[in-house]
């Protein structure tokens, strides 16, 4: 597991919950039950950050959400392009 302050906090909760118990099972049920709750609040925020993004970008489907990323990525890529011919340009 990781050890960030997600990890320790989840630790804290499971020894504040569990106390002294020797019952190591039960610790580690609870202790991956939170971990797996962790893991599913991410994955749901990051799902409703990209629907958010693709409502700002207009989108209406996935689709869509690709094709214009596709596009805003291609736009970029250009413009780098442009920066390193100049850059090159005065070197010469």
């Amino acid at each position: 597991m990781s050890s960030g302050p997600t990890a320790k906090l989840i630790d804290e909760l499971v020894l504040a919950i569990g106390g002294t118990v020797h019952d190591v099972r039960a610790r580690h049920v609870l202790a991956q039950a939170l971990h797996g709750l962790v893991r599913l609040a991410r994955s749901e925020q990051l799902l409703e950050m990209q629907r958010d993004t693709a409502r700002a970008m207009g989108a209406g489907s996935r689709r869509e959400t690709r094709a214009l990323m596709r596009r805003l990525g291609k736009r970029g890529q250009g413009q780098l392009r442009l920066a390193l011919q100049d850059s090159e340009a005065d070197r010469a």
